[in-house]
């Protein structure tokens, strides 16, 4: 299986990059979430949840940055960086999310899927688990850069996965058509073998 690793600030383009490679990839590659799991179980721990179990990961996507009651109070984000710094990461080690990650990925891959695009790659450990278990060959990381846009209030980071022996390619994002372009280019220069 082939991944890319889409590596970026809150807000810097990293969802609409996904889609835009969704264009230059094979017919059916899905775009899937690190923080999918983290998300879900967060939701449960607030008892956001309905028949089918808690609500999607992306349910509180358009208000993540809003404090909310169902929160008591506090944002999305906060809360999701709170359950995965002060309880998965300690009980379980930084690279939990990306063992949950692989597990779904091995599933998708016994069901035929040959490149999955993750959106939101942003530690170091979990990446690691996806490296060591499908090869460097078959990474890539893109770290998405926008003018104005940190890691200000975010537990991600930059990624630098040179020792992995994984290829990385640094985007600009700047708003117009470029960072489309950009993000073809490099798919096309750099792409997993």
């Amino acid at each position: 299986m082939k991944i890319i690793l889409l590596n970026g600030p809150p807000r810097s383009g990293k969802d609409y990059a996904g889609r835009v490679l969704l264009e230059h990839l094979p017919a059916g590659t899905p775009i899937v979430k690190m923080a999918k799991e983290l998300k879900e179980r967060t939701h449960a721990l607030y008892r956001l949840v309905d028949e089918d179990g808690p609500y999607p990961h992306d349910f509180y996507e358009a208000v993540k940055d809003t404090p909310l009651d169902e929160f008591e109070g506090i944002t999305p984000r906060q809360a999701y960086i709170a359950v995965s710094e002060l309880l998965i990461k300690p009980l379980h080690g930084d690279k939990q999310f990306g063992r949950w990650l692989c597990n779904y990925l091995e599933r998708l891959e016994d069901e035929g899927v040959s490149t999955v695009v993750v959106t939101d790659a942003g530690f170091l450990g979990e990446c690691e688990v996806l490296v060591d278990n499908f090869g460097p060959e078959n990474c890539l990381l893109a770290r998405i850069h926008r003018v104005g846009y940190t890691f200000a209030g975010d537990s991600r980071s930059y990624l630098d996965l040179d020792h992995l022996q994984v290829q990385c390619q640094d985007i600009n994002n700047d708003g117009a058509d470029g960072f489309r372009t950009s993000l073809a280019t490099a798919l096309r220069l750099a792409s997993p073998a």
